[in-house]
């Protein structure tokens, strides 16, 4: 077995300077990030949610877009032009007269137009403010993923931290008892049995070690991504803060009534709605007349060759309608399409409306049982310790053997891995559900923060 434990050696070099190189990133308080600072990081540096601030603050201009439709548009146009006139005319028995003329015309007019009824405008104007309302909506639920995302992805790292501890701590344990095992067999007192379990044992820690080394390099990179930074070191969740607290209200219908609310996806579809009522009532509006207000002032000087250096001086006021008679059905089927997509937008909103009722109540149900969960798993923790103690005890005594000592720190680990397992869930489903009501925002992140402690402190 000797020979066997050496052949593992630089393997075991190699996964080792893995896990102290892991640790090291985790011990420099001067990098330590915190659940807070990640996300007043990725307000600013977070690519998606960058695109999604500028793509809200170009829809904000519809609006003064739509409105300038409904306001008076002022023009001016201006020509000065060098004209030649060549004229023939009939003269005395049977001869023609020829004359030519050069001479310079100019002309300018100001026009003012104000609508007085456009029921397209109009309609436009109330479509541009739902398209806003639509674009603010969104840009809130891109924000809630994001914190979400957030949320995930510095949880998700934190667990991986937390494995590659335990796995450290029980290759450790598995080296010792190896070790024990070799030394009373060597003394003529234990099995070869002891020796190959605790040996396999060691060896399957060694490989958990690569991986999850290897896992806590892969998550920090993707909250990296987020905070655009060096993620070295995080504070870790302290179970001493944690705050294990059910939902409240109590009732998930009231949970889902908030969130049909104030959901962000829901309103911007509700928005959309509203911008397809409008889509309908402009196609609706190629049936009906316009009525603009023309005020026109206008100067001329040599129109033409008979009016040369005559000067005119112009002004106009007076009401322009249009009034559509026929346009081949086209208006017509325009109304019909319209129509259509607002059937569509209405029963877009239903079905999002129903999955996410279904959604909060899931998640309503993950945060109250994730509250028993964990408390389940803390006295699951206790009874795995005083298993360990117990066998260690008995192994003393002579009524337990090495490999049930191996077992029960096998079976405490697996315990401690679950438990933090279900508090991070827990603080995850949370954290998802809150967003799913659009409550989740930096007094929630600073709440959860406050459960956190830097790393080294206790």
């Amino acid at each position: 077995m000797v020979k066997t434990f050496n052949s593992t050696g630089s393997m075991r070099l190699l996964i080792s300077i893995l896990g102290a190189a892991t640790i090291a990133l985790g011990c420099s308080p001067a990098q330590a990030l915190d659940l807070l600072k990640s996300y007043r990081l990725a307000l600013q540096q977070d690519a998606g949610y960058q695109a999604s601030r500028a793509e809200a603050a170009a829809s904000r201009e519809l609006v003064p877009q739509a409105r300038a439709q409904l306001l008076p548009n002022l023009s001016g146009s201006l020509s000065r032009s060098k004209n030649q006139t060549n004229s023939e005319t009939p003269g005395f028995l049977g001869a023609r007269n020829f004359s030519s003329y050069e001479y310079l015309s100019s002309s300018y007019a100001l026009t003012l137009r104000q609508p007085v009824y456009r029921k397209y405008n109009f309609a436009q104007y109330r479509q541009a403010q739902s398209q806003v309302e639509s674009a603010e909506a969104v840009l809130d639920k891109n924000l809630q993923d994001m914190l979400v995302r957030l949320c995930g992805a510095y949880f998700e790292a934190l667990m991986a931290q937390d494995s590659l501890a335990l796995v450290l701590s029980a290759k450790e344990a598995y080296a010792g008892q190896l070790q024990a095992a070799k030394r009373i067999f060597e003394a003529g007192q234990g099995t070869r049995t002891d020796i190959d379990d605790a040996q396999a044992r060691y060896d399957m820690a060694l490989a958990q070690e690569l991986e999850a080394s290897q896992n806590v390099g892969h998550t920090r990179r993707q909250l990296q991504v987020l905070v655009n930074q060096p993620v070295d070191s995080l504070a870790s969740l302290n179970p001493g803060r944690l705050q294990l607290m059910p939902p409240l209200p109590a009732n998930p219908d009231d949970w889902i009534a908030r969130g049909e609310e104030i959901n962000a996806e829901l309103r911007a579809m509700r928005a959309n709605v509203q911008a397809a009522t409008q889509e309908l009532e402009k196609a609706r509006s190629g049936h009906m007349p316009t009525v603009d207000l023309l005020v026109q002032r206008s100067r001329s000087l040599s129109e033409n060759q008979v009016t040369i250096n005559q000067f005119y001086l112009t002004s106009q006021v007076g009401l322009q309608v249009n009034i559509p008679i026929f346009a081949g059905g086209y208006t017509s089927s325009q109304v019909r399409q319209a129509q259509a997509n607002l059937e569509k937008f209405q029963q877009q909103y239903e079905a999002r409306r129903r999955e996410v009722d279904l959604q909060i109540r899931k998640e309503f149900q993950n945060v109250a049982e994730g509250v028993l969960k964990v408390k389940a798993q803390e006295q699951s923790e206790r009874s795995s310790d005083q298993a360990l103690y117990s066998n260690q005890k008995g192994y003393q005594a002579g009524t337990r053997t090495q490999i049930d000592i191996l077992n029960a720190q096998q079976q405490r680990m697996n315990v401690r891995r679950d438990l933090a397992n279900a508090r991070y869930q827990y603080v995850l489903a949370r954290v998802r559900l809150q967003g799913l009501v659009g409550s989740l925002n930096e007094e929630e992140i600073s709440t959860i923060n406050s459960w956190l402690s830097e790393p080294g402190a206790s």
